[in-house]
């Protein structure tokens, strides 16, 4: 489904995170006001996720009803004999709600997927897109990886989670990003006082990790930002708004609010920074510095 290249072409480009991707929603709010038309998205993980509905004609006001009117149990559904999440309930959502096919999209989209066997990252762009995009969505130690095209596929952000390069092969010349990879650097929260029926309790509603899985999405995070920054150097965006939020974790569904205001206050001051929109389709000098812009750090209040 690749498109041969133009200069005027531009690429929407959405990286995984978890419930840190809902910053994307407030991302888009401000683009779309400042007038921003994409001719096509790529996206992995909740990226992905987010990217297809996009393509499929949604806008970030559609985003954002349709997050705020889902739960959690909706799309998660536990398996007894793994004790990870199966992913029936995701896959069925998006059924209901997508297109079966990438080719009836509005707009051309890529979603990245890992081949957990070979290590390859996997480009998706014709045929299913509703097992490439549950393909993408299946963070590792959480979902069930599923087969897929012959190969047994996991998360995209396992090998790249923004991934420009993918909007190129659909022929982008000008990219913008929005990065909610988790930062390199953050505090690390041991468990939390109280008793064992509320520590319980606040891990079965995610709201509270036990040391094992604190430890394993940490080890994560480190993992996952030092591999973006060095596709980032081989493959950058013309614009990365990146989203550190340390207090925001993967799991922090209950934030939603929170979260899209995040990236709607960042995007805002992303376009100020470098003069607007038109600033930042218009081909920068070779020796004008990378554009990336990102939110103050706030105290970390959280894991991340």
């Amino acid at each position: 489904m690749g498109t041969p290249a133009n200069p005027g072409r531009v690429g929407l480009v959405l990286s995984g995170g978890g419930a840190r991707g809902f910053a994307h929603i407030g991302v888009l709010r401000v683009l779309e006001r400042a007038g921003a038309h994409f001719d096509v998205v790529a996206g992995t993980s909740m990226g992905a996720i987010l990217g297809a509905f996009y393509a499929s004609g949604r806008r970030a006001d559609d985003l954002y009803r349709l997050a705020e009117t889902t739960g959690w149990r909706d799309v998660i559904d536990l398996s007894l004999q793994t004790g990870l999440f199966k992913g029936d309930r995701l896959e069925a959502f998006l059924a209901a709600h997508l297109p079966r096919t990438f080719e009836e999209l509005e707009l051309p989209l890529a979603v990245t997927t890992t081949d957990i066997e070979t290590g390859e990252g996997v480009v998706h762009m014709e045929g299913d897109l509703i097992r490439a995009t549950r393909a993408s969505s299946s963070f590792p130690g959480a979902f069930e990886p599923i087969q897929h095209e012959g190969r047994t596929l996991a998360d995209g952000g396992i090998v790249n989670n923004l991934p420009v390069a993918a909007a190129t092969l659909l022929g982008a010349t000008r990219c913008i990003a929005s990065d909610v990879t988790a930062p390199r650097r953050s505090v690390y929260v041991t468990a939390q006082d109280g008793n064992w029926w509320e520590r319980m309790v606040q891990t079965v509603r995610l709201e509270r990790r036990t040391p094992m899985a604190q430890m394993l999405f940490r080890s994560s995070d480190i993992t996952q930002a030092i591999l973006v920054d060095i596709q980032y150097s081989l493959h950058p965006a013309d614009l990365r708004i990146r989203l550190d939020m340390p207090e925001v974790r993967v799991e922090s569904f209950r934030d939603f609010r929170k979260i899209v205001a995040y990236g709607e206050e960042t995007a805002e001051r992303a376009l100020d920074a470098v003069g607007g929109l038109d600033a930042i389709l218009v081909p920068p000098r070779k020796d004008a510095p990378e554009r990336t812009i990102t939110r103050p750090r706030r105290s970390p209040q959280g894991s991340h």
